[in-house]
């Protein structure tokens, strides 16, 4: 590793095509839009934002976050009107601030396949997620997300036939 790579700070999250995509879908609902914004959700890194029992500590010039161990996370959860309840994720950091009550709000960055795994292994308790809840609002339900899955599967399977 170079020193110019060791002393990188890392980059913010950033989902400008998925941003891009979500506003197309808005403007006009099409299926090829619909699509494209699909694959920008399955490829996006998104901040969860997080709860820590302990404060994490900073390390190194690069500001390497460092969590001790057995330190407890806990993902958030927003309540929609009818109860059901979602995990808050933002495409970059000024949304998760329109949403956040903290000022050093923790957060966590996943992606498609850590958000599925989180909501579909918990039964009903959590129905799905939302991108930008204070914003774009784009809602994942439990059947939107398995259904894209088993569209992922049906496709893999039909590239290695």
């Amino acid at each position: 590793m170079t020193d110019a790579k060791m002393t990188e700070a890392p980059k913010p999250v950033r989902n400008d095509e998925l941003v891009g995509t979500i506003a197309a879908v808005k403007k006009d609902g099409s299926q090829e839009n619909t699509v494209k914004m699909l694959n920008e959700v399955v490829r996006a890194k998104l901040l969860a934002p997080i709860n820590l029992d302990r404060d994490p500590v900073v390390e190194g010039e690069d500001g390497q976050v460092v969590l001790e161990k057995d330190t407890t996370i806990s993902f958030e959860l927003i309540k929609a009107t009818n109860g059901d309840l979602y995990y808050p994720v933002f495409t970059h950091g000024e949304e998760l601030r329109k949403c956040s009550q903290e000022q050093n709000q923790h957060s966590m960055i996943v992606d498609f396949e850590d958000l599925a795994n989180m909501i579909l292994s918990q039964g009903k308790a959590v129905r799905g997620f939302v991108i930008n809840p204070m914003g774009d609002n784009i809602c994942f339900t439990q059947e939107m997300i398995q259904g894209m899955i088993d569209d992922m599967k049906k496709q893999a399977d039909e590239n290695q036939a």
